[in-house]
């Protein structure tokens, strides 16, 4: 009875542990120095909402300079969280340091130490003009000026990293109130959450005139990486999940401009979600996210999932040009360019180049299975046939060559019956370009 009981508790154990998130609990940092006055460093991360939105609080000691701020954490992927522009002061003594915690903007990065221990580093957005209003040196008192200057100095320039001294999520009043919009008089970058009854969304880009890089998630899975705002791009189409949604716009690079100025439309049926970096709230901010409730009535297993080729049975697979499938194309890094929803089961691909005809070649694999090495890019469009499975699909575009002309560029149009929806493809020999077609399939 009791080796029963304790391999049940070996199994409890064990499941909870694997279950704790890697970045909730506590993080530090201490930073001493014969020539500055020591500054000392703590965020405590709270457990998640839907494991993406993170509440958190950042303490800083410097001297006679001690800070409480909430803050709001948001997951862009497995390694990485966004820091809301807004910290909000809990205290700050004996003087405000205003604007300065926006020095902080960009993402935590984790990774693990020469010893394996976790690290958190901070990875900002720079800027030479944060377009907000920031205290000036001169409005301290000559007594805090030291402190001030280095505090600064530190938040602005400072490599920052600190370590997990403990994986308790932090516990406050205020931790649900971080990650809702309705519950907080704090704007963190949550817009007004919206309830639909439609699963089926839209996401427009507004025309802008510099040249950002952003990124979209929905609920983790990304619908497009790290594009440039500046190109015109085509409506992407995407599905939600049944109960709650998590749609995350990223900044990842200001641009010249000093801060984003990127936004897009979030349109379902009749209802328009704006998110727009140019909006007061969202000037020199890392995200805006729209937190929507979907009550569909179907199964909520309707969403553009991500998963590795390598992990699909290729054991089918079409070589259409009589050589082994290069699987080291497989490994290189994954950038999605786009989705599509599809009504029918067959579709059909156009593939051309829309330039100079330049020799360039692409190898093309779906679900896991080659259906295209070797192909040549032309001048005339070239027309596959494919046929797509229930659920989520993903096409990937690997180069073969930079052709004479680098990178191997061409664009690709999705045909489905009387819809058409083109993209552009990018690829060199380090990336591949991923299109993700959910096929939604209607049993009779």
């Amino acid at each position: 009875m009791k080796r029963c009981l304790l391999i049940l508790l070996f199994f409890f154990i064990g499941a909870n542990t694997f279950a704790q998130d890697q970045f909730v609990g506590k993080w530090e940092m201490t930073v001493l120095s014969t020539s500055t006055p020591p500054i000392t460093m703590t965020l405590n991360i709270g457990d998640p909402e839907k494991r993406i939105l993170y509440p958190a609080s950042l303490t800083i000691q410097c001297d006679s300079f001690t800070a409480n701020y909430h803050l709001l954490l948001v997951k862009k992927n497995i390694r990485q969280l966004g820091i809301s522009r807004n910290k909000k002061v809990i205290a700050e003594m004996p003087f405000s340091i205003g604007n300065w915690t926006v020095y902080l903007n960009g993402i935590f990065d984790i990774s693990k130490d020469l010893r394996g221990n976790s690290l958190l580093t901070i990875n900002r957005i720079t800027t030479n003009d944060y377009v907000v209003a920031m205290p000036e040196i001169t409005q301290f008192t000559p007594t805090q000026i030291p402190t001030a200057t280095f505090l600064k100095s530190f938040l602005k320039d400072s490599v920052i990293q600190l370590h997990q001294i403990s994986k308790m999520p932090w516990k406050d009043s205020a931790t649900d109130a971080i990650v809702s919009f309705q519950m907080n008089a704090t704007y963190f970058g949550i817009v007004e959450s919206i309830h639909l009854r439609t699963k089926e969304g839209t996401i427009k880009f507004n025309e802008n005139k510099d040249n950002d890089i952003v990124s979209i998630f929905l609920n983790s899975i990304n619908i497009f990486d790290e594009v440039d705002s500046r190109k015109k791009r085509p409506a992407e189409e995407f599905l939600l999940d049944t109960g709650l949604n998590i749609i995350t716009f990223f900044a990842d690079d200001y641009g010249i401009k000093g801060t984003s100025t990127a936004s897009v439309n979030l349109e379902f049926d009749n209802k328009i979600i704006p998110l727009d970096f140019k909006f007061i709230n969202n000037i020199a901010a890392t995200f805006i996210v729209a937190k929507i409730y979907c009550d569909y009535d179907e199964s909520d297993n309707t969403r553009f999932k991500d998963y590795s080729i390598n992990d699909r049975d290729q054991s089918n697979s079409v070589n259409t040009t009589g050589n082994l499938p290069n699987e080291n194309k497989l490994l290189r890094n994954n950038k999605t360019v786009g989705s599509i929803l599809s009504t029918s089961q067959h579709i059909t691909l156009a593939i051309w180049d829309d330039a100079i005809e330049d020799g360039d070649s692409i190898s093309l694999n779906i679900n896991g299975k080659w259906i295209a090495q070797g192909f040549p890019v032309k001048k005339k469009p070239q027309f596959i046939d494919v046929t797509l499975d229930p659920g989520p699909n993903t096409i990937t575009f690997m180069a073969d060559n930079l052709g004479s002309i680098i990178p191997n560029t061409s664009v690709l149009e999705i045909i489905d019956g009387n819809k058409r929806k083109a993209f552009y493809i990018e690829t060199d020999l380090g990336q591949n370009n991923l299109i993700k077609i959910f096929y939604d399939f209607k049993p009779n």
